[in-house]
């Protein structure tokens, strides 16, 4: 008991300090970031045979890296990278990795991959969450469900007072159950992956008050497409946030209530917009490539995402001083290769795809530069005409000879909670 009032103590007071971080001034902000970067440099060298040897293949020791810009001279490390390099490589040396809580990435991409967290760095990712969820309006009287996977944790002390309570449920479970528990849950905040949502509202014909009727919708993990918004929007009165964050390195970003952009957790992570034509230049797409400052026992240096994104060079009108970025865009990889080497975007494809009447979900598969191929799953019968005009549209933005095969499907299955709407069967490689 006595060392769980010391733990719940040392919790609060590092709640209080990364709380006021979020109303420091830019230059003193910047200062905490660079002194986290300084001391996370020389740790990574002098402890992580992985990076060490990054470091001393590009000539660099700890002292030139002193603040965000030098860090472009680092080279860009990738999970095929870390995975390389293997567990001891890429692992500070004198951690107990058997002690250490092991986080796995979803595997979407067939290739799943084990994070280690100390017990120290994982409370600090619950309360820079617990910092994320108060800043848009979490009440001590609020009844929170996460619809979608989640690490399992013990009851906190003010939960079990009837406080910040918060419950997850499982997307493995079935459809009649998740919805079972979310009407016994009966939250005041829902927080769901777009896809595991989207599954659900199918089932309730897209009426989610029939289930719940939340004054906040968190999504995160995944794009929320115009599709999904709107028959959210469609009958409910509720307040949408987008959250960004990777299971490498945390909560990234996060919609505040202006909602102007997403705040980028600048006391937690470094997030770089990776573009060789225009580095970090406002308003231009680029690759996100994330720096941790606070994961020691395996550190994430210059990490490529593989999301995109634009920053925001404008100030958010609710004062924060953490930068504003523009809600992740896709994946690197969600992009059409053409015939001529081209990279096309998929987004004007997924404006064109919402205007269909009664569409539930889609998929795109690139079979080859000149093969594309759409499958719709709709709700009820197609128009066969909008199908047409669908196709048409699809080879006026493509510019180039690309058959474009329009195939309706029942539905589609799910291997994992994270849908892939686009599948490509070529290797993409390029600028973005």
């Amino acid at each position: 008991m006595q060392a769980g009032c010391v733990d719940m103590i040392g919790e609060a007071l590092e709640l209080r300090r990364l709380m006021n971080n979020r109303g420091l001034p830019s230059l003193e902000l910047e200062a905490v970031r660079d002194r986290k970067l300084q001391a996370l440099i020389r740790h990574a060298y002098e402890n992580v045979p992985y990076y060490r040897s990054l470091f001393q293949s590009a000539g660099l020791l700890p002292d030139d890296i002193r603040t965000v810009k030098d860090l472009q001279h680092i080279p860009i490390t990738t999970k095929d990278d870390l995975r390389a390099a293997g567990v001891e490589r890429s692992t500070a040396k004198g951690i107990d990795l058997a002690a250490c809580q092991v986080v796995h990435t979803s595997g979407t991409t067939g290739k799943p991959f084990a994070i280690y967290l100390t017990g120290r760095e994982l409370r600090r990712r619950q309360l820079i969450e617990f910092r994320t969820l108060l800043s848009i309006g979490f009440r001590p009287q609020d009844r929170l469900a996460v619809l979608g996977p989640a690490q399992p944790h013990a009851v906190r002390f003010h939960q079990r007072l009837g406080f910040y309570r918060s419950v997850n449920i499982p997307p493995t479970l079935s459809l009649d159950d998740q919805i079972d528990q979310l009407k016994r849950s009966r939250p005041t905040i829902l927080w769901a992956y777009p896809t595991v949502l989207k599954a659900l509202l199918c089932r309730v014909n897209y009426r989610l008050d029939t289930v719940v009727n939340p004054r906040m919708l968190i999504t995160s993990a995944e794009v929320c497409d115009e599709i999904l918004k709107a028959g959210i929007h469609g009958n409910l009165k509720t307040e949408m946030f987008n959250f960004y964050g990777a299971n490498e390195v945390g909560r990234i970003a996060a919609e505040c209530p202006a909602h102007e952009g997403l705040h980028v957790n600048e006391d937690h992570v470094i997030l770089e917009c990776s573009n060789s034509k225009y580095p970090g230049e406002p308003g231009i797409s680029g690759e996100a490539v994330v720096t941790s400052l606070t994961a020691l026992a395996q550190p994430f240096i210059r990490y490529r995402l593989g999301d995109v994104y634009k920053i925001t060079k404008k100030p958010c009108s609710c004062g924060s001083p953490f930068p504003l970025i523009s809600s992740p865009l896709g994946r690197l990889d969600d992009a059409v290769k053409l015939p001529s080497g081209k990279i096309v975007s998929l987004w004007p494809f997924t404006f064109i795809l919402r205007k269909l009447d009664r569409l539930e979900q889609y998929r795109i598969i690139q079979e080859s530069a000149e093969h594309l191929v759409v499958e719709l799953a709709f709700r009820g019968d197609p128009n066969k005409d909008a199908l047409v005009q669908l196709r048409s549209r699809f080879m006026e933005h493509l510019g180039e000879p690309v058959r474009v095969d329009i195939q309706c499907v029942s539905g589609f299955r799910n291997d994992t909670p994270k849908f892939r709407s686009f599948i490509s069967k070529l290797s993409i490689k390029g600028d973005s």
